[in-house]
């Protein structure tokens, strides 16, 4: 039996050319999940971002060393006992760091698949615009190129060839009406 991978709907502010790369790819359905819901948030906060998750990890890691900073402060204000207080500093750090850690970790994917997309994306644009018959134009200039470089042609131009017998014919036919 035959399943589709698409058997949600898709979110309203969801891309739709992103939706039918999902739907013709390997990715797995988790890491699409984790995608939609990380997408899901995008545009909210102050300033609007793509992914406010990263405006909470700044707001994390500022307000932990304010915490480190304000128990160094009571510590030496209050004389409370040194060792103690570099514990607790630690345990903060700590917790800030695997907070950090384990948020990043799980943003690397769905900054992974984003990566994903957007070269699929910039591929199926960049498709749209490409004319095929330019690859005729590039090939021209490589062989002015190569020629302008002393190097022989590869390749000879029937328009060349045709240019040249006209420019011939029409220098022989002045002499053949005298």
């Amino acid at each position: 039996m035959a399943v589709s991978k698409n058997t949600r709907r898709s979110a309203s502010n969801t891309n739709e050319p992103f939706q039918s790369f999902f739907q013709n790819s390997q990715v797995s359905e988790e890491r699409e999940r984790a995608w939609h819901e990380a997408v899901r948030h995008a545009g909210t906060g102050t300033p609007p971002l793509r992914f406010p998750v990263y405006e909470h990890l700044y707001s994390l890691n500022v307000y932990a060393q304010k915490m480190v900073d304000l128990l160094k402060e009571v510590s030496s204000r209050f004389g409370l006992n040194r060792e103690v207080s570099l514990y607790h500093q630690s345990l903060i750090q700590y917790v800030r760091a695997a907070s950090s850690r384990e948020l990043l970790d799980s943003m690397s994917e769905i900054e992974h698949t984003e990566a994903w997309l957007f070269q699929s994306q910039r591929h199926v644009e960049e498709k749209k615009l490409y004319d095929p018959d330019d690859v005729y134009f590039h090939v021209r200039e490589r062989e002015v190129e190569r020629i302008n470089q002393g190097l022989p042609p590869r390749i000879e131009f029937l328009d060349e060839k045709l240019s040249i017998r006209n420019r011939t014919a029409k220098a022989t036919k002045p002499d053949e009406s005298s």
